[in-house]
Formats: structure tokens, sequence, C-alpha cells
């Protein structure tokens, strides 16, 4: 029985005849081996480790301003924030396991909202923040000023959440 002749063969012979094309005489190709211009030379002194220790510049006169600014704002809004809430509980409470249908509940409604706005506005100023600590690390800054500034207007939103949550509580409670 004859055999055919294999297509695989093939490949591998082509491979073998260019692999033998790489055996050229090596004065055609530049040496991989390190020039001189490549190595390292001299020495350097280590710096000394005191005057290697950078540290952030201060804050600017504007940002310390900014900051104050934002946390005055946050404690006026806060302050309103809580004058509106005393007036809305009763509200709520009156309107509390009231559905859709009744006046009250849409009512009780409005007045969560517009504490939910404020709420929102006084939020609004951590944005402000953020974009100071963002600049501050930008330019290499301190920023720890920054950092508290923004716990304590978290510290504020985080109660007008509560106080929200609270009044939405009350209204889905069932009537007494």
């Amino acid at each position: 029985m004859k055999r055919k002749p294999s297509f695989a063969v093939l490949p591998l012979l082509a491979a073998i005849g260019l692999l033998g094309a790489c055996a050229g005489g090596s004065d055609r190709y530049p040496s991989l081996s390190l020039r001189d211009f490549e190595r390292v030379q001299g020495s350097y002194a280590a710096p000394d480790s005191a005057a290697a220790v950078l540290r952030p510049a201060p804050l600017g006169v504007t940002q310390v301003e900014e900051i104050g600014k934002a946390l005055e704002e946050a404690s006026a809004r806060h302050t309103r924030f809580l004058a509106h809430a005393e007036t809305a509980r009763p509200i709520v409470a009156d309107a509390a396991g009231t559905g859709p249908e009744d006046k009250r509940w849409g009512l009780a409604q409005v007045e969560i909202a517009e504490l939910d706005s404020r709420r929102a506005g006084t939020a609004a100023l951590l944005a402000d923040l953020d974009r100071l600590y963002a600049d501050a690390t930008l330019s290499f800054t301190e920023r720890e000023q920054v950092a508290q500034a923004n716990v304590q207007l978290e510290g504020i939103v985080a109660a007008e959440d509560r106080v929200i949550g609270e009044l939405i509580d009350l209204l889905a409670k069932a009537p007494n």
C-alpha cells in the first residue's frame, strides 16, 4: 500500500530552512553586549535623611477662610433645619397612619420634602470641602484642617438624615 505525503511535513521543512538562514555570519549584526556609555560610572553620595523629609505647605489664608465660611453656613443651615423640623413634627404626627387619600398625609409629605431639600443644601457644602481637599492634595498643602471640617459637616448631615428618618417612620406608624 502506498502512503500519501503528509502536508504537516511541509511547514517543518520550511522552518528548518529558515533556521539555516539565521546561522549566517555575526559580522552583519551589532553585538548585544553593553557598550561603554551604557556602563554606570562615578559615585553619588546619599542625601541627608533629615533633609529628605518633605512637609506639606500650610493652607493659604483663602482656603482657611473658605473652610470657616462653609462651617458657618452649615451651622446656620442646620439651625434653620431644626427650627423647621420642630414645625413639621406635629404636622407629620397628625398624619401618622393615614394614606395618600388624606389631605394631612400630603401636607406631611410636603414638610418632609422641605426638610430633605434643606438637608441637600447643607450636604452640598461637602462638595466645596471635597474640592478644597483635592486642591490641597494636588498642591501638596496641609489637608488636616479640611478633613476635620469635612467630618464636622458629615456629622451635621447625618443628624439631619436621622431627623428625616424619624419623621418618615412617624408618618408610616399606625394611629393610636
